[in-house]
């Protein structure tokens, strides 16, 4: 049995602490106009309020800029707590604004209308597609002609604000046909790329280019017209398939003597491509278990693939011990996960400590969680005396016994 996560009690009563009910006090105009002047960079005036609600309150704020006289609202009020799907008699005090969107709204038709030219653009689900990598080019100028027209907010607002609230992001996938593509049934997912009013088209270009030319390594694009220089350096994004000495790895053991709770450990098969660390990567537990939920046990699966033995123990802080015996070879793997993270982890073979390099899943997001480090595959092979070749054309990493 694997246990997902529910919300617990004593995390309900957590979300409770601070609350209010219905006929709680909101935030204050001081706290609104704090709130506005983190939104807002341009001189505003406030012009006027409302209480537009009671019990639970909300008091609107009215403002207009002082150059372009641009109106905007803002609201202080008690939102309801749900928990669990379930709305709740508490409330907590939020403060909204729509300064950001009331600025886009200024450009919101005219964008419109320059992806409305876009020989791809498809105005339902108002993405684009690619059919062939030859599309890129009127892609980027569409999107530069949009782009250039949010660029003028850069009269008020700075370039920083624009990057955080870019006026729209257009989604890009490919499609095998032009049919196919207004069928509107299957497509691939590329990219999306937000409006900024700050694109460079190389820049752009080179981007979409570079994610075009990845789709079509990884099998998902079926288009032999790329140029080289955009697929020179490329690796497969995912091994999906692991082999040990010619055998399929599935990662499929669920008894755990350690729990009462089924193992995860396949959840974290395959390996992944790390163009950072120059290498596939493999995700390896670091011996952690508590009583409270599933957790993966990847090196006992490999030691006990291998026809080796297999121990752990955690302790009340976090630290675990773990060992495994392949042969004639003990390794011994400790760590110490507290605070949802990996705050060290070491293993040593045969007393000998070796030089790993490890990654937490804030480094690599394919980890999968926090409890697990990524590994590259030469540190991976260590852990349990094998090589392996990468093929990438089958999509599989295979081990062997060195």
């Amino acid at each position: 049995m694997k246990k997902r996560g529910l919300l617990s009690l004593a995390l309900a009563a957590a979300l409770l602490c601070g609350c209010t009910g219905a006929d709680g006090k909101i935030y204050g105009q001081g706290k609104v106009l704090d709130y506005v002047d983190s939104v807002c960079t341009e001189p505003y005036e406030l012009v006027g309020t409302e209480l537009v609600a009671e019990e639970p309150d909300d008091m609107r704020y009215d403002f207009v800029t002082r150059e372009r006289g641009l109106a905007f609202t803002a609201h202080s009020y008690l939102a309801a707590i749900t928990i669990d799907a379930t709305v709740t008699s508490w409330y907590t005090r939020e403060i909204s604004c729509d300064y950001v969107s009331r600025v886009h709204d200024l450009y919101r038709e005219d964008i419109d209308a320059a992806l409305a030219k876009g020989k791809t653009w498809l105005p339902e689900p108002e993405w684009m597609y690619a059919v062939t990598f030859a599309d890129l080019d009127n892609i980027t100028d569409t999107l530069l002609a949009a782009d250039a027209i949010y660029s003028a907010e850069l009269a008020y607002n700075p370039p920083e604000f624009l990057a955080e609230h870019p006026a729209a992001t257009v989604h890009l996938v490919w499609q095998r046909s032009e049919a196919e593509a207004l069928e509107h049934k299957t497509w691939v997912n590329l990219t999306d790329v937000s409006l900024t009013g700050q694109q460079d088209r190389q820049t752009l270009y080179d981007r979409l280019a570079g994610v075009y030319a990845q789709a079509v390594v990884d099998k998902k694009v079926e288009d032999g017209s790329v140029p080289a220089a955009y697929l020179a350096g490329k690796h497969r994004s995912r091994l999906d398939a692991l082999e040990l000495n010619g055998a399929p790895l599935a990662y499929d053991t669920e008894d755990n003597p350690y729990n009462p709770f089924g193992l995860i450990t396949d959840d974290f098969l395959g390996a992944w491509y790390s163009y950072g660390a120059d290498s596939y990567l493999l995700a390896m537990d670091i011996g952690y278990m508590s009583d409270g939920s599933s957790f993966p046990l990847i090196a006992r699966e490999y030691a006990l693939a291998l026809g080796g033995s297999y121990t752990r123990e955690t302790d009340e802080k976090g630290r675990s011990d773990s060992s495994w015996t392949i042969g004639g070879d003990t390794w011994r793997m400790r760590s110490t996960y507290r605070d949802g993270k990996v705050l060290d982890f070491t293993v040593e073979k045969n007393g000998q400590p070796l030089d790993l390099t490890w990654y937490t899943v804030d480094q690599e997001s394919e980890v999968g969680a926090t409890f697990c480090v990524g590994l590259p595959a030469e540190d991976f092979c260590r852990l349990f005396g094998l090589g392996y070749e990468a093929d990438e054309d089958a999509g599989c990493l295979r081990f062997y016994t060195a």
